[in-house]
C-alpha cells in the first residue's frame, strides 16, 4: 500500500468529495487500495478466504465510518487500522490449524531450495505473536514508517520499533539451523 505524495493529495480529495455527497468517490479509495487491504489480511491471516472476507468488511466498514473520518491520519493508515482489527478479531475466533503446506504427508521440497525457503519463512511468521506479526508485516511486506506503523497500530513509535526488533530477533532464532548443524548438512 505504497502512498507518495500525489497519491496521498489524491486521497485526501476522495475523502473530501465522499463526504461532500459524491458517493462514487468511495470507489476510487477502493480501486486504490484494494490489492494492498487484501495483500495486507493475506500476510496477518494467511488465508484467502480470510482475507477476502476481512478486505470486504474493512471497505464496508470505511464506507460506513467515512463520515464521521477526521483525517488525522491519512486514509491508507486508517484502512490498515479497519483491517489489523478485523484481523486480530478473526485471528482470536479461529482454532488453531496447520496450514496444508505444514502438512508432512503433504510438503513437497523437491519445489526447490526457494521454495522450501519460503514456506520456512512463512511459517516462522505466522508463529510470531499477533503483535510482533502485524508490526513486522507493515514494516518489510507494506514498506510503513514506523510512524505510521505507530499511528496504526495504535501504539508510540518506540514501542512500534521495539516490537518490530522483538519479531526479528524471534525470526532469527525460529529460522537458525538446530545447534551443530552445519550448512548443507540438514
Amino acid at each position: 500500500m505504497e502512498v507518495g505524495p500525489d497519491r496521498q493529495d489524491n486521497d485526501e480529495r476522495l475523502v473530501a468529495r465522499f463526504l461532500q455527497g459524491d458517493e462514487s468517490a468511495f470507489d476510487g479509495l477502493v480501486t486504490r487500495h484494494r490489492q494492498g487491504v487484501y495483500r495486507l489480511a493475506y500476510r496477518l491471516l494467511g488465508s484467502h478466504e480470510e482475507a477476502d472476507d476481512v478486505s470486504q468488511e474493512a471497505f464496508l466498514r470505511a464506507y460506513r465510518g467515512l463520515r464521521g473520518f477526521r483525517g488525522d491520519a491519512a486514509f491508507r493508515t486508517w484502512i490498515t487500522r479497519i483491517v489489523i482489527n478485523l484481523a486480530l478479531s478473526v485471528r482470536r475466533g479461529r482454532a488453531p490449524t496447520v496450514p496444508l503446506e505444514d502438512a508432512p504427508e503433504l510438503r513437497n521440497d523437491a519445489d526447490g531450495p526457494d521454495m522450501a525457503l519460503r514456506r520456512q519463512v512463512r511459517t516462522a511468521v505466522g508463529g510470531l505473536p499477533p503483535r510482533q506479526r502485524q508490526v513486522l508485516v507493515l514494516k518489510v511486506y507494506e514498506g510503513m514508517k514506523f510512524a505510521e506503523i505507530a499511528q496504526a497500530a495504535g501504539m508510540s513509535i518506540g514501542t512500534a520499533k521495539a516490537t518490530f526488533f522483538q519479531a526479528v530477533r524471534n525470526l532469527r532464532a525460529r529460522l537458525a539451523p538446530p545447534a551443530g548443524v552445519q550448512d548443507g548438512e540438514a
